[in-house]
């Protein structure tokens, strides 16, 4: 079977002729075998029938990329795109947008849901994710019968047991399709001073001999060793992988005197860069200077705590081919549609806040995949630096060898769904949360262990919110139940400090202050309440005491109190400060802007459900101070 073209792999051509048949699909394959083709067919299907195709992706960086492929395939008039801070031609026939967002549209009980034929749910496995999990699992329980979906998930084991507990939710038949090989097949190899480039279950051999006479100097090779190899087969472009932002600048700079640049691709770039630059307004960016330098040679760095409009830079000079050599933390492999010749791996470990620990299978195998340029590539080179010496070669083994792990449940229903849903459903809303895939994965949604300590703690939330003024009797929502249903994240904070007046004391510029405290979550050792003491507002103490009504109600995980560490850099940005402002503060610009942009997002919503027409104003003029320049994530998106 063909399609624009491409003959399809038999995995794609099942998938198609699923479509056709109007079925729900899950198709399970690895990373860089062309399962965006699936999604691109059910797009023109549903296009060619009147109908609309929703595309969610669990991060805002991939939901901006799909948003820009898309629109190049279909035309800027069939694509759109809804995201906490961007909306873009919302009654496109294909609309692009988070997870939250699709959860959040299916709750507001409107009709926008009515004429959407299929939802593609990009890196179905996310499901996973303990942040974030949750709103997958809601979005397929509470979808209208109506929607067929498209799950594209990574190879994972239990991708059967995933699709019986959506079939039985959605009540449909939902069709698993398995790919295990690669278009690209893919050779591994460890890197180490003593012996180079070899094969696992030769360094396993060379450590059984060498058991006795461990050094243990806790050395591994530089980057530069290794990526002069890898240069020196001409095995490029290269994505080097570090699990720490510093490192992937350190190790750029390190190897900035590689120049991978013809003269002809040189001139190429220089253009290129100048026209971006200008189209991004980058000229008052402290970074460019160095960052240019690297860029001039075929390398650069990217990682989330530099500029969103510079990582846009190095993406489209990357897919371009003009970045041969490119440092990124782990964010870069996730269904960012990027691939290259080489991954190198500068070590196998993964710091997650408490110890050192070696990566999951799957995490390696969705960083590995993106070697292996198909149609380019006869194989793609996967390499991974270690010091024999101190390394646990059964935890390389598992890696490379044994199967994903299965994806695991991380249903917790926050206040805002017990909101939604309680509201609605009254004590039904229970058999909702009953249907989770953690309550499914442990006896066919029979009252497991978990489930009843789940049970118990949204019973507790329950209490809360109506002890507390957010529902009344007969489960109806009060004003202030309303207003923090339509919040996701920050819902009990935000409107207990709107009912609580906390509000009305503040500026503009204050709101900006108060409503990022909100959303900033540094580390313990960074935390510092950066107010002026003539700072005249007191919303820490309100939230003070909801935590405290929380802990008094018997609830788990309290909310966070407010953090005030990006006090100084939101104060300087909402008085009119510059770009390069926003790179004394200590702190990388590109989270300070992340925390802006939520706080735009934050406030767009509060604005848009309260009444107090004095709070109103001073929502709209405080987002008119933070929302400009490189913070206007709408303005970058639309940029050619």
């Amino acid at each position: 079977m063909k399609y624009r073209g491409l003959t399809l792999d038999k995995f794609q051509e099942e998938s198609v002729k699923a479509i056709d048949k109007n079925k729900s699909i899950i198709v399970s394959a690895p990373t860089g075998c062309g399962k965006t083709v699936i999604a691109e067919y059910a797009v023109d299907k549903a296009m060619s029938e009147g109908k609309k195709v929703v595309y969610t992706s669990p991060i805002k960086a991939l939901s901006n990329q799909k948003f820009r492929d898309f629109r190049e395939r279909f035309g800027d008039d069939n694509v759109g795109i809804q995201t906490g801070d961007v909306v873009i031609n919302p009654n496109a026939s294909l609309l692009v947008m988070t997870t939250e967002i699709f959860r959040n549209i299916i709750l507001d009980e409107s009709n926008r849901s009515n004429d959407i034929s299929y939802v593609i749910f990009d890196e179905v496995h996310f499901i996973d994710d303990i942040d974030r999990g949750t709103v997958w699992e809601e979005s397929v329980i509470l979808a209208p019968p109506n929607i067929q979906f498209i799950c594209l998930s990574a190879t994972v084991p239990n991708v059967d047991k995933l699709a019986a507990w959506m079939s039985n939710i959605r009540e449909t038949k939902f069709i698993v399709i398995k790919e295990s090989n690669r278009p690209v097949p893919l050779k591994h190899y460890l890197y180490s001073n003593k012996h180079g480039a070899i094969i696992a279950k030769d360094i396993a051999r060379k450590l059984k001999q060498n058991k006795d006479k461990k050094k243990g100097n806790f050395r591994k090779p530089s980057s530069k060793k290794v990526i002069d190899h890898v240069l020196g087969h001409k095995s490029y472009p290269v994505l080097y992988f570090c699990f720490n932002r510093r490192l992937c600048e350190q190790k750029a700079e390190l190897n900035r005197n590689c120049n991978l640049l013809t003269i002809d691709e040189k001139v190429k770039l220089l253009e290129m860069v100048e026209d971006l630059i200008n189209r991004y307004n980058l000229k008052g960016y402290n970074r460019l200077k160095e960052m240019r330098k690297l860029w001039e040679n075929g390398i650069a760095y990217h990682h989330a705590g530099i500029l969103p409009a510079a990582k846009e830079v190095v993406e489209r000079l990357f897919t371009t081919g003009l970045i041969k050599l490119l440092f990124c933390t782990e964010t870069f492999a996730l269904g960012i549609n990027m691939p290259a010749s080489t991954v190198i791996f500068d070590e196998l470990e993964k710091f997650n806040g408490i110890e050192f620990k070696y990566l999951t299978t799957r995490n390696y195998q969705q960083m590995a995949g993106r070697a292996g340029r198909r149609g380019m590539d006869e194989v793609g080179y996967v390499y991974s630096l270690i010091d024999p010496d101190t390394l646990n070669i059964q935890e390389v083994e598992r890696i490379l060898n044994a199967k994903s792990e299965e994806v695991k449940s991380r249903f917790f229903a926050s206040y805002s769904s017990i909101l939604n849903l309680y509201s609605r459903f009254g004590e039904k809303a229970f058999d909702i949360f009953k249907k989770s895939f953690k309550n499914y994965s442990s006896g066919t949604f029979q009252c497991s262990k978990d489930y009843k300590k789940e049970e118990q703690q949204i019973r507790n939330k329950i209490k809360f919110l109506k002890t507390n003024g957010f529902i009344e009797n007969k489960n109806t929502l009060t004003n202030k139940g309303k207003l923090a249903a339509s919040v996701n994240g920050y819902e009990i904070q935000a409107a207990e400090l709107y009912y609580s007046r906390s509000f009305d004391e503040c500026s503009s510029q204050d709101l900006c202050v108060l409503l990022a405290s909100l959303i900033t979550e540094s580390k313990e050792k960074d935390k510092e309440d950066k107010r002026d003491k003539n700072n005249k507002f007191y919303g820490d103490k309100v939230i003070k005491k909801l935590i405290q009504k929380e802990i008094s109600c018997d609830i788990e995980n309290p909310i966070r109190e407010l953090d005030f560490s990006l006090t100084n850099a939101v104060n300087k940005w909402a008085s009119g400060g510059e770009l390069k402002d926003l790179e004394g503060y200590n702190v990388p610009e590109g989270d300070i802007i992340r925390v802006l942009r939520m706080t735009i997002q934050l406030l767009r919503t509060l604005k848009n459900n309260i009444e107090d027409p004095v709070i109103k104003e001073k929502m709209y003029n405080a987002i008119q101070l933070i929302n400009r320049d490189v913070v206007d994530a709408q303005a970058q998106l639309e940029v050619k």
